[in-house]
């Protein structure tokens, strides 16, 4: 009896974890979607690979046209590629 109790709470806390770790995941998915359309600005040059801070967080970005593009511009993200952040110059 005892070893189908314990069975049963660490089925029920793997379940628990599961969904949780999911929850998480789904939760930065939406939030990557919610940064395409603001502007950031670059901290670390761009050639073209560099970071940007965006919404206070400071993320790995790429130039949109490979362009360099050096610390302090302002950059707007155009879109996101893993979890990098494509950026292209505000006009």
């Amino acid at each position: 009896m005892l070893a189908i109790s314990i069975a049963a709470a660490v089925t029920g806390l793997l379940l628990v974890v599961s969904v949780g770790l999911l929850s998480l995941r789904k939760r930065f998915g939406n939030r990557e979607l919610q940064l395409i359309g603001e502007s950031a600005r670059v901290e670390t040059t761009l050639k073209p690979d560099g970071t940007v801070i965006v919404a206070g967080e400071l993320w790995p970005a790429r130039s949109a046209t490979g362009i360099l593009i050096s610390s302090r511009h302002r950059v707007r993200v155009v879109a996101i590629d893993n979890l990098s952040l494509i950026v292209d110059v505000c006009d």
